[in-house]
């Protein structure tokens, strides 16, 4: 029973992909090297448009400033009245 036991997990162990080494395996043929090329695209793609858009959202902010500032009225000169 401790044999058979021992054979069934082993089979098991052996069958089982490993999830680190799974990650860093060399693509094994061109289809999966195109896949994990336009996967890479894809990726730098999103993190520029993250940019852009961060950059874009902060100028829109920074504008927005600006034209508040400029549509304020400076305040006027206080009136003097001179004494009789």
């Amino acid at each position: 029973m401790r044999a058979h036991t021992l054979l069934i997990l082993s089979v098991t162990l052996a069958a089982a992909p490993l999830p680190a080494l799974a990650q860093n395996q060399v693509p094994v043929n061109r289809s999966q090297q195109r896949v994990e090329g336009i996967n890479r695209s894809l990726e730098a793609g999103a993190e520029s448009r993250s940019y852009q858009q961060q950059n874009r959202f902060e100028t829109n902010q920074l504008q927005g400033q600006i034209q508040r500032q400029q549509s304020i009225a400076p305040p006027s000169a206080p009136i003097v009245v001179p004494r009789r």
